[in-house]
């Protein structure tokens, strides 16, 4: 039995990304790559429901910014392959410069309804 951040990791990674868990990354973006990582959960009003949320970071390296959205909209497209089992929440942050790992990332939202245990 897996995860939904195993699948998602997974699934990412079976499709050609780089996908990372948080904590993996350190020092200067040579490539680009993507990190997973679970944002929390909450109660789905009315129901025995959970839904967790996944934040999926997007980055490339400083001077690839122009790859950035390109890469964004791959993304999508593959993730789309794992609905229903995660769903986009409809949240993209805007492009961000990280000095510390000297690239530009995005963050895109994704949702899972689970029942609660």
């Amino acid at each position: 039995m897996s995860t939904r951040w195993q699948d998602i990791t997974r699934h990412l990674t079976e499709n050609g990304f780089d996908a990372r868990s948080p904590g993996i990354s350190v020092g200067k973006c040579k490539e680009p790559y993507i990190v997973v990582k679970h944002n929390g959960s909450s109660r789905y009003t009315g129901i025995s429901t959970n839904i967790d949320v996944y934040d999926l970071l997007i980055y490339v390296p400083k001077d690839n910014y122009s790859d950035l959205e390109v890469l964004v909209l791959s993304v999508k497209e593959v993730m789309k392959k794992l609905e229903p089992l995660v769903f986009p929440n409809g949240s993209e942050t805007p492009s961000f410069y990280d000095d510390g790992f000297q690239a530009h990332m995005i963050s895109i939202e994704y949702r899972n309804y689970k029942k609660m245990l």
